[in-house]
């Protein structure tokens, strides 16, 4: 047992990994992998805030904007994401096994992003061919938009299961909490850039924001792909892939093998909840500022600020992950953030605790995410972790499909009411705690990989 409860067995890389830090080698591995790591913090820093002011401007709905920006990529992602990993998992070929797919993300991405930042003009070209046909440019704007931004996510969806499954394979185990320490600070370099010299110029150039997003995503998830040497394989689990159109279909043994370990269902809920637990508030944040009155560089500064804290505390909740486990530390941070939302519902009928709240609500949650990012290495198996993992983001995205399709209507119904994004977090903040204490509670099974 590593003591964190996990579904696999002990793996090495204490000792083993301690010339990490001397290797020339694993320090170039490392500079690449922070490369690709800053195309997926551009997609959630600031592609996401991006996203939502340009569909404020469409006037969507509380409604509408939880089903475009939840509901539909995670339906899609709900095929995809499983698929990817059984294929990836039994991929062999000179290029590795993740390295070919996110050949095939990369420009995927950029292209649906270059897309999205047409849209305003794709929906004006749709609404006059359509003539007296079209239901109106608003609806025709909101139509480009979810056509893109759904291919972008189920995009940034995959890059993040594939780049997850990358990390896995070449970065020895026990440096990985500092690792994901480092891709932490880039992430919220990323962060504190965009919101500080970039967020408030979306009021006249989001088009051209929206571009160099893509660019970026596209050219360093590349980058990666060319410079990242994945290591040799053994035979692959279960058999290589299969071929033709039996490739397409959905790997459910590949699926239902993963739920057949009871710890593995903990570790999922787990997951569930932390997703659920930031989602809806990470959703309508902005909304929430605008009626409260919150100026959009008041806020962008309020968000540098956070992810500043977040870099500076980085690399001692990485020390902590390594000397005590993924579980351990993040159960901690969770319960904190359930104690944080609780009072933040209590007190944010006050617009004035709103900035004080959410710089809270920023720093908890980066601890959140550097501490937990590499628990699923600790609790899955080490030569089927894609299968796991993406199984795992199965269920994750499903959960996250029912709280989005909920949560807008509520908002709706409520008129407007946030303060039931924070009540809904603290709640399912709380489950995931007990989720995490079960994991620990149990013994380590015998290792499966």
């Amino acid at each position: 047992m590593d003591g964190d409860g996990a579904v696999a067995g002990p793996r090495a890389g204490g000792k083993r990994a301690a010339w990490g830090f001397a290797s020339a080698g694993l320090l170039a591995v490392l500079f690449w992998l922070l490369v690709g790591d800053l195309a997926i913090s551009i997609r959630e820093r600031a592609a996401l805030p991006s996203g939502l002011e340009l569909l404020r401007r469409n006037g969507a709905s509380d409604t509408t904007t939880s089903l475009l920006m939840s509901t539909v990529p995670a339906l899609l992602s709900v095929l995809l994401v499983p698929l990817l990993g059984y294929h990836s998992d039994r991929l062999r070929s000179r290029w590795g096994r993740r390295r070919p797919f996110l050949l095939v993300v990369a420009p995927v991405g950029c292209a649906a992003m270059l897309g999205l930042a047409c849209s305003p003009a794709l929906g004006a070209l749709a609404d006059a061919a359509l003539g007296t046909l079209s239901p109106g440019r608003r609806l025709c704007n909101l139509a480009t938009f979810s056509l893109f931004w759904t291919i972008f996510e189920c995009a940034g969806i995959s890059a993040v299961s594939l780049f997850t499954g990358l990390v896995n394979d070449v970065v020895p185990q026990g440096l990985l909490g500092r690792f994901y320490a480092a891709f932490r600070i880039v992430g919220l370099g990323v962060g504190i850039a965009f919101n500080t010299w970039v967020f408030a110029l979306t009021d006249q150039y989001l088009g051209q924001i929206l571009v160099a997003i893509g660019l970026v995503f596209g050219l360093a998830l590349l980058l990666v792909c060319l410079m990242v040497d994945e290591p040799a394989c053994g035979a692959a689990p279960g058999g290589l892939r299969p071929g033709g159109w039996r490739a397409l279909a959905m790997p459910r043994a590949h699926v239902l093998a993963c739920f057949a370990h009871r710890p593995f269902l903990w570790a999922v809920a787990a997951f569930m909840l932390a997703s659920v637990t930031f989602s809806p508030f990470n959703t309508f944040y902005q909304y929430y500022a605008h009626l409260s009155g919150i100026p959009k560089a008041t806020l962008g500064t309020l968000t540098a600020y956070g992810y500043a804290v977040s870099i500076a505390s980085a690399f001692g909740i990485g020390w902590l992950v390594d000397h005590y486990g993924a579980l351990r530390v993040s159960s901690r941070i969770m319960a904190l953030y359930c104690c944080a939302a609780a009072l933040g519902y209590l007190s944010l009928g006050n617009a004035a605790a709103f900035p004080w709240f959410y710089l809270a609500h920023v720093v908890v949650s980066g601890a959140w995410f550097t501490a937990a990012a590499s628990m699923p290495m600790a609790l899955f198996p080490k030569a089927r972790f894609v299968q796991y993992n993406s199984s795992k983001d199965l269920m994750v995205v499903l959960g996250n499909i029912l709280v989005s399709g909920v949560q807008g209507p509520v908002l709706d119904l409520s008129g407007h009411d946030y303060r039931l994004t924070l009540l809904s977090g603290a709640v399912f903040a709380l489950l995931c705690v007990l989720c995490l204490a079960r994991l620990q509670a149990r013994p380590a099974p015998a290792d499966q990989s």
